[in-house]
């Protein structure tokens, strides 16, 4: 394993000419890669005529990273790395994109997922390995101490979000479990506890495994990792419940539904459409949402690197997306038309090793 680079020799690797300066690297818009066996975050920049990437610079982390979340005044990069059971807080310089690590907070395990809370007060984790959900507290835009709340909710903990009154949290528990746990949530002290009903239960042999609420908030989108699909659910917002409505495959009629599974999913900013990735097929899986009640229409797939576990719409209108092969080593830009959601690719770069998170940012 790589020895990751000491803090304390990052500015002389600069002046060396071996790492970016901030003048040498001004972007608009940049693309962060969790390059989780090197043990470093990557930034690269993306031109938004082109869609070319161009690597800025790394991070070195003191263990792999996996989710990354951006704070919500654009910041702080937080990342959880896994290996070292922390939260690291990352300062984004505002013209590159470059990131310097400000501080890590202990968390109570290999976090696969972290999401600030809506006030940005509050940093939400999920543990697939411990089966536990945790609240952190951010002062000052770092995360800070011991998680103020922990919850033990069963296996695989794969993701957990807020709706977007900030008032519920949902997490879902692929394989064993096959449910989306519910729970109440206290923006003034960070506290979660579960809802009544506790959880939705869901379809036979679904898995899931990430969500996303829609734009207009009545509607959930959840991506089934051992279905191999996506399910539309009804959102309550006054009682903090789901329903689900429909589900469709992500996968083209004729493949072998015993292979493979879906990772995650994205919906366009103006809520017409809906992303998954699919390892096993190596693709992307693109719908259509009715705007009148929420359903889904397959509009096929488009392949990818070998197994695509994260990828992302890149924001300053979406007209690019990025997804990373976790199991080549490899990213994928495409070039998405935001009127028919169809994506194309445009390019294939290498990165580190098993990429196991990819997120955009808009600087200016």
């Amino acid at each position: 394993m790589k020895t990751p680079t000491p803090r304390l020799l990052l500015p002389a690797l600069v002046l060396l000419g071996l790492l970016p300066s901030a003048t040498d690297a001004r972007a608009d818009t940049v693309v962060y890669v969790s390059e989780s066996k090197d043990n470093r975050i990557a930034v690269f920049s993306l031109d938004e005529s082109s869609g070319d990437l161009t690597r800025l610079g790394e991070t070195p982390m003191e263990g792999a990273p996996g989710c990354l979340a951006v704070s919500t005044d654009q910041k702080f990069l937080y990342a959880a790395v896994r290996s070292a059971s922390q939260f690291a807080t990352l300062a984004i310089h505002p013209d590159t994109g470059l990131l310097t690590p400000v501080g890590t907070s202990p968390a109570v395990g290999s976090a696969a997922y972290v999401f600030p809370d809506r006030t940005g007060n509050w940093l939400l984790g999920a543990y697939y390995g411990e089966g536990l959900v945790s609240v952190s507290r951010i002062a000052d835009g770092v995360v800070t101490g011991e998680p103020v709340c922990v919850l033990d909710i069963g296996k695989k903990a794969h993701c957990i979000q807020t709706d977007p009154a900030n008032h519920f949290a949902f997490c879902p528990h692929p394989v064993d479990l096959n449910r989306v746990d519910q729970f109440r949530f206290d923006e003034k002290t960070g506290q979660l506890s579960l809802n009544d009903p506790p959880a939705m239960i869901a379809g036979e042999n679904h898995g899931p495994r990430h969500l996303q609420f829609h734009p207009n908030g009545k509607w959930v989108y959840v991506v089934n990792e051992q279905g191999k699909s996506v399910t539309l659910c009804d959102y309550d917002a006054e009682k903090g419940t789901l329903a689900m409505r429909q589900t469709l495959s992500t996968h083209p009629s004729d493949w072998d539904n015993t292979q493979g599974s879906c990772a995650d999913i994205e919906i366009s900013a103006d809520g017409r459409f809906v992303y998954a990735s699919n390892r096993g097929h190596d693709s992307i899986a693109a719908f259509a949402i009715d705007q009148s009640n929420g359903e889904l229409t397959s509009l096929g797939q488009t392949p990818t690197e070998k197994t695509p576990r994260s990828f992302n719409l890149i924001p300053g209108g979406e007209t690019f997306m990025v997804a990373a092969g976790q199991g080549s080593a490899k990213l994928v830009v495409y070039r998405r038309d935001p009127k028919s959601g169809a994506i194309s690719p445009l390019k294939t770069y290498d990165c580190g090793q098993s990429p196991a998170w990819v997120m955009g940012l808009k600087l200016k």
